[in-house]
């Protein structure tokens, strides 16, 4: 049996159409596990919508409420998950800016790793990443100098920063201020 190119062409359309159906009830779906009462359905929920990445765009509205949980593993994940997510997630911007004040370490370092991944086109993070070179935590604290770095020229403005944070008394996070200075320095140039 000879099959008809239109007919192929047709399904396969079909078959792209009904998976992307599939994945917006399955954000749907996450986006009210989202409102149970339960913090494991929650956090569950937060950490389903960063696995899938940007076709979660859908609920990102639903991660930067999630900002706001009273539980701080849900507050996590709802910050990785916007990262995870990328560039759709720029809306998120404000409220990950306001998690870097998060009193738990684990949303701090999260939400600073995501300001970095999201792509913003402005150097709107590059204060407030700058002001969490001073964390007391070194995993956030190193974050923020991998974030600045993503941050392209527009980070020159945290050279003296991370010229301090060449003297941490944590050395990963001197090594990353070294590679960020170099980073920023090579954009700069270009």
């Amino acid at each position: 049996m000879k099959s008809n190119p239109l007919r192929v062409l047709i399904l396969a359309c079909l078959m792209v159409g009904l998976a992307g159906c599939r994945q917006n009830k399955q954000v749907a779906n996450l986006k009210q596990q989202l409102q149970s009462n339960k913090a494991s359905h929650r956090h569950r929920a937060a950490k389903v919508l960063g696995e899938m990445g940007p076709e979660a765009k859908e609920g990102v509205p639903a991660l930067i409420e999630a900002l706001k949980d009273g539980d701080a593993k849900v507050r996590h994940y709802a910050a990785r998950s916007l990262g995870r997510i990328g560039p759709g997630a720029k809306d998120a911007a404000p409220a990950l800016i306001e998690a870097l004040k998060d009193k738990d370490a684990k949303v701090r370092e999260a939400a600073t790793q995501s300001l970095g991944k999201i792509g913003l086109d402005t150097d709107e993070a590059v204060p407030p990443l700058t002001e969490v070179l001073t964390d007391k935590d070194p995993k956030v604290r190193r974050a923020a100098v991998m974030s600045l770095a993503s941050q392209g020229a527009a980070a020159r403005t945290a050279s003296p920063a991370l010229k301090k944070a060449l003297k941490d008394n944590n050395r990963e996070v001197r090594d990353a201020a070294t590679i960020a200075l170099k980073r920023i320095d090579k954009v700069a140039r270009n």
